[in-house]
């Protein structure tokens, strides 16, 4: 569900709770259980005292390991590893720091294109955009040391660095190599940015994550751009996996009339609820066009699919990530926690994007050495530059306007 930094952003797709409302973070009380579970937990308490009292190397067993393994094991026999995982105290403090608008990191957003890493975005104001890192540009090592043998989530573990480490990044550009020495640091993370391309009238308007107040920022957002007589908008959601449905909900609202159906919730026994843009809501009604890539999920995806399913707005990009499933996280006691599907979405027509996606109106895919640069990296460039960086965001200009 969160769009974090670098590691945390690739770490998270099979970790993190996308959908997650704030409140559900509950305390793991397990429904329907039962004597028969009793068993079981007492069966795990024999074997574990077996090895410990028995097992050669048993001098060398840590027994909270032994015990966090029994869990992964417990939820790996699911089936469901896009969905539901366990974390440590580590791991989930670091996913759940994702939920506010702070970040730690170097703010790189990686992707496979065509067999290479590439830096898909960067977060504004992160060291990496500080530092010059562009969108497009291709990972060549790490610490001086080649990733192009390397499986993706090795490499983002090795870039996945705690506050005030640093880490060498060598990229090509243009058929250049540069090299780049960045700090990881805690940095403030906007979550709606925009930018008024010159001579169209029209904002490009970035949602970077679900996380806190990202409806509020959205707002704030349209309102700057409107009195800088922005009239239309592209609403950009490429590389945002997710966060708070009550965050998707309030982004839904900020453009669909009351009542309009924003998505449909599917609990485990097959119950249905609509869920409704509030009573008394006052929506813009400014043109508008989604902008989406294989990244948007979660969240990005309920936005997308209520914006198209009722017609309020053409949906521009490739199609997206297609997490349809309702993520809890659920604390253990000793600061771990289980991630667990516990409902299903489907869009406003009742279609499940599960596995399968949101799929755009219009495709338009990058061009070679493209990304996806922020609002803030077009500030002060012509049109024609910022579109020169960005066809994808070009295309989306030309249904916006009609082409």
């Amino acid at each position: 569900m969160l769009t974090l930094v670098l590691g945390a952003y690739l770490y998270g797709r099979s970790q993190s709770p996308p959908g997650v409302p704030a409140e559900d973070q509950e305390s793991a009380v397990p429904a329907g259980y039962s004597p028969e579970d009793d068993e079981n937990v007492a069966l795990y308490a024999e074997a574990l005292k077996v090895v410990s009292e028995n097992y050669l190397h048993r001098g060398a067993l840590e027994p909270k390991e032994l015990t966090y393994e029994a869990i992964r094991g417990m939820l790996d026999s699911l089936g469901d590893e896009r969905h539901t995982g366990f974390l440590t105290p580590e791991d989930a403090e670091y996913v759940n720091k994702g939920s506010s608008n702070r970040e730690v990191g170097i703010g790189v957003k990686l992707k496979v294109r065509d067999g290479k890493v590439v830096v898909s975005s960067l977060m504004d104001g992160s060291p990496a955009q500080e530092a010059g890192i562009e969108p497009g540009d291709v990972l060549v090592a790490v610490d001086g040391e080649s990733v192009q043998e390397e499986d993706f989530g090795e490499i983002a573990e090795r870039v996945r660095d705690p506050e005030g480490s640093r880490v060498r990044l060598t990229v090509l550009r243009d058929g250049e190599q540069r090299r780049f020495s960045l700090e990881s640091a805690e940095f403030d993370v906007q979550p709606a940015t925009w930018n008024l391309v010159p001579g169209t009238g029209t904002a490009h308007l970035r949602l970077a994550s679900f996380s806190e107040d990202s409806a509020e920022g959205l707002d704030e957002a349209i309102t700057e751009a409107v009195q800088a007589r922005a009239e239309r908008f592209v609403l950009d959601l490429r590389d945002n996996t997710g966060g708070y449905v009550e965050e998707a909900e309030g982004v839904t609202a900020r453009f669909l009339p009351a009542g309009s159906v924003m998505y449909i919730q599917r609990d485990a026994d097959g119950g249905e609820e609509e869920r409704l843009v509030p009573e008394g809501n006052e929506p813009s009604d400014a043109p508008l066009v989604v902008l989406v890539d294989g990244d948007s999920g979660s969240s990005a995806e309920i936005v997308a699919g209520a914006l198209k399913d009722n017609n309020r707005a053409k949906v521009v990009g490739e199609t997206t990530y297609g997490l349809g499933t309702v993520v809890r996280q659920y604390p253990l006691g000793d600061g771990s926690a289980v991630s667990l599907a516990t409902d299903e979405w489907l869009t406003a027509d009742g279609a499940s994007i599960q596995d399968t996606g949101v799929v755009p109106d219009v495709q338009a895919r990058p061009e070679e050495g493209q990304g996806a640069p922020t609002p803030a990296e077009g500030r002060g460039l012509s049109r024609e530059e910022i579109f020169a960086k960005d066809a994808q965001l070009r295309r989306a200009f030309d249904v916006l306007w009609g082409g």
